[in-house]
């Protein structure tokens, strides 16, 4: 057998995917972001044809974004991050997801209905439930083209709670239960349109097990033929508290740490009343805030070299050992959210803004700094 290296041919390992696949999410959030950020600016007021634009653009980049993010989730082959699990009522939670995709599938063929349900209390991480249930009961949604798709939620006799999915078509039950239970290693993709749906069931499947749930095909005599996803309930309730944001004076000194042009223009754009000074990586972040006081520092997670979470890391280890007191620090990430909120524990930052930035969130932060600071002073 030839040396690849004799015959110019290349074999990319995994990793080295990886790592050209975060160059293209990198550069396309960077993108999607920039477009975001201008919408925020608006036009004269009832302008319709501009609004109704805006929100096609909106909700295609936010279609984009989750590809992406899904796309890495897979390629990345690590285990889902699972935040601290909380007590909410699984039917009204169902309920509520439902709701919203009738909402955005309105004029779409199918629908979902809940059937009624007796309160049933779960102790789960329910953002991470949320987003499963939403990424299946699209995928039925989209497949099931017409009719009803019925949901009933209930518990089961291991004491596991159980959402039941009933489709149409009892065939396409089937379907999502084998691409639930795929192996990735030995799974073949068929054309595009199956790409399209099967990216988010695989993530769904992933965020699933790390849940400690299920997902089964039905057909059972005396009840209709489905799919049965089964999420097990916590039984310790968490400890853990969430990072309690810092804050500071009334004239704010603001380091954004970006590496993207296009996004630190509109972030200045956004703090063009406060004085802002920059930094593109991790390690110039870490000097500046050496040399001089921060009200506030807003850290990018994604930079060249040194990452932002390191880079909280490295400031919070000098402040600790030269007794100087703690820079208020939020990450700003368009990663998943429990991963987000993990990260950003552990590096010891002060809370995350998640991106395309949105005004009020940036002026509710800012509004909290000097409301604190007024207290203090």
């Amino acid at each position: 057998m030839k040396d690849p290296m004799e015959t110019g041919e290349t074999k990319m390992t995994q990793p080295d995917m990886l790592s050209l696949f975060d160059y293209l999410c990198n550069e396309a959030r960077n993108a999607v972001h920039a477009s975001f950020g201008l919408m925020e600016f608006r036009p004269a007021e009832g302008d319709r044809a501009w609004r109704t634009c805006a929100d096609a653009t909106r909700s295609s980049a936010e279609r984009l974004l989750r590809v992406i993010d899904d796309m890495r989730e897979l390629l990345a082959n690590e285990p889902a991050a699972v935040q601290s699990p909380e007590d909410f009522d699984l039917p009204l939670c169902v309920g509520e997801t439902i709701e919203l995709l009738n909402l955005a599938f309105s004029g779409r063929g199918s629908r979902l209905v809940l059937e009624a349900s007796a309160p049933l209390a779960i102790r789960q991480n329910r953002p991470a439930l949320e987003q499963v249930l939403t990424r299946i009961l699209n995928a039925v949604a989209k497949l099931a083209r017409s009719g009803i798709v019925r949901i009933t939620v209930g518990g089961s006799a291991d004491g596991a709670a159980r959402v039941g999915i009933a489709p149409p078509n009892p065939d396409l039950a089937l379907r999502l239960a084998d691409a639930l239970n795929a192996d990735l290693a030995h799974l073949k993709f068929g054309d595009v349109d199956e790409v399209a749906w099967m990216v988010p069931l695989l993530v769904a499947a992933r965020r699933l097990q790390a849940l400690g749930g299920t997902a089964e095909f039905v057909c059972d005599s005396g009840s209709p033929t489905g799919l049965a996803l089964f999420f097990p309930s916590e039984t310790e309730p968490s400890t853990d508290a969430p990072p309690r944001p810092d804050s500071q004076l009334n004239a704010l000194n603001i380091l954004v740490a970006e590496d993207s042009d296009e996004s630190f223009a509109l972030t200045q754009l956004l703090l063009r009343n406060e004085a802002v000074e920059r930094a593109r990586t991790g390690l110039e972040a870490i000097d500046l805030v050496k040399k001089q006081r921060f009200d506030l520092v807003l850290m990018d997670v994604h930079m060249p070299g040194l990452d932002g979470y390191r880079a909280i890391r490295a400031i919070r280890e000098w402040e600790t050992r030269t007794t100087n007191a703690r820079t208020p620090i939020v990450v700003l990430s368009s990663d998943d959210l429990a991963r987000q909120a993990q990260e950003a524990a552990q590096s010891g930052c002060s809370g995350f803004l998640r991106k395309p930035l949105r005004t009020t969130d940036v002026f509710d932060l800012l509004d909290r700094l000097r409301g604190a600071r007024e207290l203090t002073s």
